[in-house]
């Protein structure tokens, strides 16, 4: 398990990208956090560069790892967001990333995956990371690097997930590769290497979508392509039972009416209807057995490559989740994870919850051959995905992205029960950190905050320093005295 030694005995980290230290100073960031009682951070192995203009093909803000917009649009829906914090005394800026050391090529050897090479920026800023680290341990405040486990440079498209049909899914927030390519993990852990191997006193390694991200509902429904066939074959699942049954249930929600999600909007009545539902159809079942072996893989996998270094060994592994129950959808298995990793970070990002429930609704009512009632569906979805305590709204418009001054329409009660759900999965096993985002008023923040930390998992991340203004810092530091 983790260990951490805060003043108040509990973990508290901030996510902070290599940009605000470059804007901000380094030692600047650093005081003000370690004033606050923030004893991690996480960062990214890069440095950047502002741009007038971004490539014509590049996804502007998709990465968290590398976003190439701050603040990031999250595929369009998030851009309404405004940062806290200027960056270079803006607050809108179109980024180039370059990596923070020259890539160690010893460890890309062979691979289709190749890493982006060192420019002129690495030459000149790329010592930045280094400082940051050396800064934060003579502070007390441990450092970990957040990248990407589904990102990779020129992904190809047979390494793309696929819908049971075959085909790529009609919307995507974010588009990540498939968790079943080889290609795609064999250059992730080759990463793993060269990132432990480059920067030896790094406290650890925080990978960001080992899983599908499920925002839209063709996430739900992944990953069927050629290489989740291989993958089943090597792990004794029977691909082409959960390929018809996943597959017929795609094309059933074509063809649905009001009575098909009446039993979803009565809470006491949904458990019993999902499942009858899955009794009654084991390859569903197996296709959500399969999502989680397929992350569990991957989780091991990267513990593997750790361990593969002289400099990775004793190092923390701790994967961000989404959480219960979309962790179902995404293939995160708490339990199973935390038999490889040191800790896990449960994202409660609840400015994407009103959000996601549109997605569904919206793309459901599209493909529908029949007109469905609204407030039905967004009943039922809501309470499907548990993001709400108490009265639901109306229409598909009152479950939009929040605006910067908007509280997100996400339950306290609903939040508490994903950590207990997660943290009971985990059994101690690892330490379970849930994260806070920055992002939204101060008031909302530091209500969503208190529910994280007075929840009494062993400790907690925020996530975003950009919507960190002042009297947020101020918040977290009452809340690390509390």
């Amino acid at each position: 398990m983790t260990s951490s030694n805060p003043s108040n005995g509990r973990f508290l980290g901030v996510t902070i990208q290599p940009m605000y230290f470059q804007s901000e100073g380094v030692d600047e960031v650093l005081d003000s956090m370690a004033a606050a009682g923030v004893n991690a951070i996480a960062t990214a192995p890069s440095v950047y560069e502002a741009v007038d203009r971004l490539p014509g093909d590049d996804d502007a803000g998709s990465s968290e790892e590398l976003p190439r917009r701050e603040p990031p649009v999250d595929a369009g829906a998030g851009s309404v967001r405004v940062v806290e914090r200027l960056l270079w005394g803006k607050e809108e800026v179109l980024i180039s990333p370059s990596p923070s050391a020259p890539p160690n090529m010893e460890f890309y050897e062979g691979l289709k995956y190749q890493p982006s090479q060192a420019t002129a920026l690495t030459e000149s800023d790329g010592d930045l990371i280094q400082r940051i680290i050396d800064g934060a341990h003579s502070r007390g405040i441990k450092v970990y690097f957040q990248v990407s486990a589904v990102q990779v440079p020129g992904k190809h498209d047979e390494d793309m997930p696929k819908l049971p049909n075959g085909e790529y899914p009609r919307h995507r927030m974010v588009h990540t590769v498939s968790v079943a390519s080889d290609d795609a993990r064999a250059y992730v852990c080759a990463r793993v290497k060269d990132l432990l191997t480059s920067y030896p006193d790094v406290d650890g390694l925080r990978h960001d979508w080992p899983e599908h991200p499920p925002y839209r509902l063709g996430d739900a429904f992944l990953d069927f392509s050629e290489n989740a066939r291989r993958a089943a074959d090597r792990m004794d699942f029977d691909f082409e039972a959960m390929r018809s049954a996943a597959g017929a249930l795609y094309t059933r929600l074509q063809h649905l009416s009001d009575a098909d999600f009446e039993p979803l909007c009565d809470v006491h009545a949904m458990p019993y209807t999902l499942a009858h539902g899955m009794a009654r159809n084991s390859a569903l079942t197996e296709v959500l057995r399969f999502k989680a072996a397929l992350t569990t893989l991957y989780i091991k996998e990267l513990r593997e490559a750790m361990e593969s270094v002289p400099e990775g060994r004793g190092k923390e592994l701790s994967p961000n989740a989404f959480p219960p129950p979309l962790s179902l959808l995404s293939g995160m298995d708490f339990g199973a994870v935390a038999e490889h990793a040191d800790s896990i970070n449960m994202k409660l990002y609840t400015m994407h919850w009103p959000q996601m429930v549109h997605f569904y609704a919206e793309e459901l009512t599209e493909h529908n051959d029949r007109p469905l009632d609204e407030k039905t569906l967004i009943t039922a979805l809501s309470n499907l995905f548990d993001f709400e305590d108490g009265r639901r709204g109306e229409k598909l418009e009152d479950y939009l992205y929040p605006p910067p001054d908007a509280p997100h329409r996400a339950g306290q009660q609903a939040q508490l029960r994903k950590i207990r759900q997660a943290e009971l999965e985990t059994g101690g096993a690892a330490d379970l950190f849930p994260v806070v985002h920055g992002y939204g008023p101060l008031d909302d923040f530091e209500a969503r905050l208190h529910v994280a930390w007075d929840a009494g998992t062993p400790g907690i991340w925020i996530n975003r320093y950009c919507y960190l203004g002042e009297s947020k810092i101020a918040a977290i530091g009452r809340l690390a005295g509390s």
